[in-house]
C-alpha cells in the first residue's frame, strides 16, 4: 500500500511544485534586494534624507541705520522667541496627551489654550515652516523650554534679532519720525511678499526709512538642516548642507546725530511743533525734529500702541510733512520779492503812508501787530519790525496773480518730493490760494483777500519742510530737494530759483538787519552773521503758532533752520532763540570736526637743521 502511494507521484509533484513558490518567492526578494541596496539605492538614500531631513530656516540680520558719521541710530539686539513646528509638536504627543500639551505650551508662554490651537491651524504654511507663538519672551519661559525640551517635541527657542535704539544723553531714541519701525506682516500685504520670500512671521518696515529702505535692509535669510528620529525629534544635522544668512545693507543718513539731539533737546515736554535744519545747497537734511514724537519699541506693546494712536497731542503724526500752518510774517519776503523784481519798489523807496497801527479797507480795518504804528518805513525798515500795514500796500500793488506765481518759484503750493515720503507718511501739499480758489470756493475774489496773503495769512497753508525748502532757497538761490538718505542711490534734482540773484542777495541783507536790530534779536549767534525772520500766526483754534526761519553765515551760508511751535506765540522770542541754539551747536560741530580732522604734526614734519661738523669747531 504504502509503494502505491509512492508511485502514484501526487508528494513529489507537490513537493516540486513547493520547491518552485519557495525559489521564486527567493527570487523576487532577492530581486527586490538588489533594487533597494545597488539598482535604485541613491533614489531610496534621498528619499531617507528628505524624511529625516528637516529644514530650520537662519534668520538674516537686518542692516543698521547709522548718521553722516557712521553713528549708529538703529541696531540689532538678541531677543529669544518660541516657535513650534506644529507637524513635530503633535506628532510627539500621543492622542490623548494632545490637550495637555497645548496646554502646557499655552501655560509657558503665557497664551490662551485657544490661541496657542489657532496659531498652530492657521494660515497654510510649509509643511516644517514653524510658528512663532511669542516673541522677547523672558529668560524664565525660555528655562522651562530647556527643561521640558524632551517633552515639547518641536518646539524651538530662537535667537532672532530685534531693532534696538541707543539712547542718547538718557533721553531715548533721535529721530523717531525719520526712523519709522518694523512690525509683522499684515495679512493682506502677505501675497504680495510671499513671492519675494517672505514668511508670514517675518518683520518688515511699516514706518519711516524702516520701510522706505527695506530692500536694502532686509538681507537673505539663510537655511540649517537638522535630522530627526521616527518621534520628530532632532537626532543629528547636516553642515554640509547649511546655507548662512546675508546680512542687509547699512544705511547712512544725511542727518548729524549730534545736531538732532541738540535739536530735539531744545523742545521742552509741553511743546508741540517742528524744527529742520537743512543744507541748502545740496538739500541734505541735518537735522528733523516732530514733537511730540513716540519711541519705536513702544509699537511692539499693543497697550501702548493704542494709547499713542487715540493718546492727546497725535505723536504718530510727521508735522515736519504733514502739517499745515500759516506761514504768517515768514512769507512777507515773497511780496518783497516780487515788488523789487517788478520794479514796483525800490528797496530804499519809502512809497507808503506811515504805518499807524491800522488800515482801513472798505468796510473793515485791518491792524498792524505794532499798536501804535510803525511809522514812515522803507521795505527793509517794514521787514526788520515785520510792519503789517506796510505789506497791506504792498501785497495790493503786487496782487494775486504775481504774489502766487512768485511764491510757486520757491516751491510752495507743491510737495518737496522728499524722499521719507515714501516711508508711509506721505506729504502735504499745503494751499496756495489765487484768483480762481476764491471764486470756486467763495463765490467771489475780493482784494481785501490780498491783504492777508501778503502777511501769510488767510487761506494760505504750508508744511515745515516747504518753509524750509523756501528758507534754503532765499539762502543759496538754489531750490532744492529735502532728502534723508545718504546711500539710497536715489537721484534729488535741484535748480536754480527764477529771481534775479541780485534781488535775492539785496533781501538776504535786508534778513540780516532783522536779526542784527530788528524781531529776529534773539537769534544772533555770536561771531556768525546769521539772516532770518520772525512770524507769529493767527491760530482760530488757540495761542497764535511761532515761526523762525534763519540761515548762516549769512554770505555763504551752510545751514538753514526752520522752526514752528504750535501755539507758542510770539516767533521771535519763542522760535528765534530755539533756532539760536541749534546754530550755536553747529558751529560748535564745525569747529570740534576741523580740529579733529586737521593733519597732526610731526617730528618728521618739524624743519630739519643740518647737522654740525665737530671738525668745523
Amino acid at each position: 500500500m504504502f509503494e502505491d502511494f509512492m508511485n502514484n507521484g501526487t508528494r513529489e509533484r507537490r513537493a516540486r511544485c513547493l520547491l518552485a513558490f519557495v525559489l521564486t518567492m527567493f527570487g523576487i526578494l532577492g530581486a527586490r534586494l538588489y533594487s533597494l541596496q545597488i539598482g535604485d539605492w541613491e533614489r531610496y538614500r534621498i528619499q531617507s534624507e528628505q524624511n529625516t531631513m528637516q529644514p530650520v530656516p537662519l534668520e538674516a540680520s537686518r542692516g543698521l541705520i547709522r548718521d553722516r558719521q557712521g553713528v549708529i541710530l538703529v541696531d540689532n539686539r538678541p531677543s529669544y522667541t518660541i516657535s513650534v513646528i506644529p507637524p513635530r509638536f503633535l506628532q510627539g504627543l500621543a492622542d490623548p496627551a494632545r490637550d495637555a500639551g497645548i496646554r502646557r505650551l499655552g501655560e509657558i508662554v503665557d497664551l490662551s489654550e485657544q490661541t496657542v490651537r489657532r496659531r498652530l491651524s492657521k494660515r497654510k504654511r510649509h509643511y516644517y515652516e514653524s510658528v512663532k507663538l511669542k516673541r522677547d519672551v523672558e529668560f524664565g519661559a525660555v528655562s522651562v523650554v530647556e527643561e521640558e525640551r524632551y517633552d515639547l517635541t518641536g518646539v524651538e527657542i530662537q535667537v532672532e534679532s530685534r531693532r534696538g535704539y541707543p539712547e542718547y544723553n538718557g533721553d531715548g531714541t533721535l529721530a523717531a519720525h525719520l526712523l519709522g519701525y518694523v512690525g509683522l506682516i499684515d495679512p493682506d500685504e502677505y501675497p504680495r511678499l510671499s513671492p519675494r520670500g517672505y514668511s508670514y512671521d517675518d518683520q518688515i518696515g511699516k514706518r519711516g526709512v524702516e520701510r522706505l529702505c527695506e530692500a536694502m535692509l532686509r538681507g537673505q535669510d539663510g537655511m540649517k538642516y537638522i535630522e530627526v528620529n521616527a518621534h520628530g525629534r532632532e537626532v543629528g544635522s547636516f553642515p554640509d548642507k547649511t546655507q548662512p544668512p546675508q546680512p542687509g545693507t547699512d544705511v547712512y543718513l544725511t542727518i548729524d546725530a549730534r545736531l538732532q539731539d541738540a535739536a530735539e533737546a531744545v523742545f521742552t515736554d509741553s511743546q508741540s511743533g517742528s524744527l529742520i535744519a537743512i543744507d541748502p545747497e545740496s538739500g541734505e537734511l541735518l537735522a528733523v525734529v516732530s514733537k511730540p514724537d513716540f519711541h519705536p519699541r513702544a509699537i511692539r506693546d499693543p497697550k501702548e500702541w493704542e494709547l499713542l494712536k487715540s493718546g492727546s497731542g497725535n505723536p504718530l503724526l510727521n508735522r515736519s510733512i504733514q502739517g499745515e500752518y500759516a506761514p504768517a510774517s515768514v512769507f512777507k519776503m515773497i511780496v518783497g520779492i516780487a515788488a523789487i523784481d517788478m520794479g514796483i519798489l525800490q528797496p530804499g523807496e519809502i512809497k507808503f503812508p506811515p504805518c499807524e497801527g491800522e488800515m482801513a479797507f472798505g468796510d473793515r480795518v485791518f491792524r498792524c501787530h505794532v499798536e501804535f504804528g510803525c511809522g514812515e518805513l522803507d521795505l527793509r525798515g517794514a521787514l526788520r519790525r515785520s510792519c503789517d500795514t506796510f505789506f497791506y500796500h504792498l501785497g495790493l500793488e503786487v496782487g494775486i496773480a504775481n504774489w502766487n506765481r512768485y511764491a510757486r518759484l520757491f516751491g510752495i503750493g507743491a510737495p518737496t518730493g522728499i524722499d521719507i515720503a515714501d516711508g508711509g507718511d506721505g506729504e502735504s501739499r499745503g494751499l496756495l490760494p489765487d484768483r480762481e480758489y476764491y471764486i470756486k470756493h467763495k463765490g467771489k475774489y475780493f482784494d481785501g483777500n490780498m491783504l492777508n496773503l501778503a502777511i501769510g495769512q488767510g487761506e494760505t497753508l504750508v508744511t515745515p519742510m516747504q518753509i524750509a525748502r523756501y528758507n534754503a532757497a532765499l539762502a543759496s538761490g538754489q531750490l532744492v530737494t529735502p532728502h534723508i538718505l545718504g546711500n539710497g542711490g536715489l537721484a534729488y534734482p535741484q535748480e536754480s530759483v527764477r529771481v534775479p540773484e541780485k534781488v535775492l542777495d539785496t533781501m538776504r541783507n535786508m534778513l540780516v538787519d532783522v536779526v542784527h536790530y530788528g524781531t529776529g534779536k534773539y537769534a544772533r549767534v555770536s561771531g556768525v552773521d546769521v539772516a532770518g525772520k520772525t512770524g507769529t500766526a493767527q491760530n482760530p483754534h488757540g495761542e497764535d503758532h511761532a515761526w523762525f526761519i534763519g540761515f548762516a553765515p549769512a554770505r555763504e551760508p551752510k545751514i538753514a533752520v526752520t522752526c514752528i511751535i504750535e501755539n507758542g506765540g510770539a516767533g521771535g522770542t519763542v522760535a528765534a532763540p530755539m533756532v539760536r541754539k541749534v546754530l550755536e551747536k553747529y558751529f560748535e560741530i564745525q569747529a570740534e570736526d576741523k580740529v579733529l580732522n586737521a593733519p597732526v604734526a610731526t617730528a618728521l614734519d618739524a624743519p630739519q637743521q643740518p647737522l654740525s661738523d665737530p671738525e668745523a669747531n
